[in-house]
């Protein structure tokens, strides 16, 4: 493979081939030497890989050529901060809408963050807020020694913001959104619920945290993608990672998704049998309270949504989940952008993730009232399929990274990667 090396002026850059061992360096006027065929194609003359970018170089997306979602993401991890502080300076000079005030956090399922109790919450919001904001200026206008440390508390605050500061409420607005416009359409009570869930402010406040979760989380790759040898627009270093590459990908990819699609089966076949009179998990008296209050049809509609979620998540691994099907007028035949299967996929993942690990941390609660004979008429095989709902987001999201990565091609860049077909 071909090295590079840089003259001891500075001033040129010579890459000497592999193969034929002529130099193929520039004059002082910049004029190729013309004993030294230009490249055909991506692999070079004779079908060998160009050399590696110099690091910092604009082949290796340093300095210039980096993406425009590297320069903005620490700006808009800034701005979120500042207004996530002006937002908590609110909150502490009105005494008014604290999301993780005592009263407004569920016990079992609220936000972790919130259940470690008001101290420990307002030391988070003030850590997101005025600090974070600072770090993020400092790295946005380019302040090397920054860097490091934007990499580490950028990935933290995203995990905390991601993870901790938000619930499965969330995840169960987005569930019913279906039903909900249905109700609204038909003008049944649950349509007035779910415009009542829209307008709490604790859902906004999660989808706040969500937004500069994936700021930070995009700050920090951003400053990843700067270190040297990598390159900044596909994060490829050149050194080989077996499971990154296609094959490989195609292989574990299928295993995610084959949990992927196991778990929202597990947890249609509870929600259908109820609907369907069957005491699968529960009490007969629980069933019988459930379908007068027309639980068990809500619940068919979240099953229906999370089977047509595992086909959809099937195509991760499917020829139609890269080719559009014959029967999709207009787009048959056409390849399947990755961006339309890797953005939604993404975001189910996270919200499947960051709900079940919400109901998960309260589930010791749960069990344990079911061993003291206090639970609501639900056995443990009921709580079952919920409970393997962070399994799911977490498949689901491996799944989605092996499709990107099986997908992706060779960078523009830098010029690593599968060779083109």
């Amino acid at each position: 493979m071909a090295g590079v090396r840089h003259d001891e002026g500075g001033a040129a850059a010579r890459a000497r081939n592999g193969e034929g061992g002529a130099p193929q360096a520039a004059d002082a006027g910049g004029a190729a030497d013309p004993r030294t065929p230009a490249p055909t194609d991506a692999l070079g003359a004779g079908g060998a890989r160009p050399p590696l970018p110099a690091p910092g170089s604009a082949r290796d997306g340093g300095g210039a050529a980096r993406p425009r979602w590297q320069v903005w993401a620490p700006w808009g991890a800034a701005l979120w901060s500042l207004g996530y502080a002006a937002l908590g300076l609110f909150w502490a000079a009105t005494g008014d809408g604290f999301p993780f005030a005592p009263e407004r956090v569920d016990p079992v399922v609220g936000p972790v963050v919130g259940r470690l109790g008001p101290a420990a919450a307002w030391a988070v919001v003030a850590a997101a807020g005025l600090p974070a904001a600072l770090l993020a200026l400092a790295v946005a206008r380019g302040a090397r020694a920054a860097r490091p440390v934007a990499v580490a508390a950028g990935a933290a605050l995203s995990g905390v913001l991601l993870l901790l500061m938000t619930d499965v409420g969330l995840l169960t607005v987005v569930g019913y959104t279906p039903y909900g416009i249905v109700g609204l359409i038909t003008g049944a009570d649950v349509g007035a619920l779910y415009l009542a869930a829209l307008s709490d402010p604790a859902l906004w406040h999660q989808v706040l945290c969500l937004a500069g979760g994936f700021l930070w989380a995009l700050t920090a790759l951003a400053h990843l993608r700067r270190r040297p040898g990598t390159c900044a627009h596909c994060g490829r270093t050149g050194h080989g990672r077996g499971w990154t590459e296609p094959a490989a990908a195609a292989r574990w990819g299928r295993v995610a998704v084959a949990l992927a699609v196991v778990v929202p089966v597990l947890y249609a076949a509870t929600r259908f049998a109820w609907l369907a009179g069957i005491p699968l998990g529960i009490s007969e008296e629980f069933l019988r309270e459930g379908a007068e209050q027309g639980m068990w049809t809500s619940g068919s509609f979240l099953a229906a949504f999370g089977l047509g979620g595992a086909v959809l998540t099937l195509g991760l691994i499917q020829r139609w989940g890269e080719v559009f099907p014959r029967w999709m007028v207009g787009l048959a035949g056409r390849r399947v952008p990755v961006a339309l299967a890797v953005v939604p996929a993404s975001a189910v993942a996270v919200l499947l993730f960051v709900g079940g690990i919400a109901m998960v941390s309260g589930y010791a609660q749960l069990v344990g009232e079911q061993v003291a004979g206090a639970g609501a008429g639900m056995t443990l095989l009921g709580h079952l399929p919920t409970s393997l709902f962070p399994l799911w987001g977490a498949a689901l999201g491996a799944a989605t990274l092996a499709y990107h990565y099986r997908r992706r091609p060779s960078c523009a860049a830098c010029g690593r990667g599968p060779a083109a077909a």
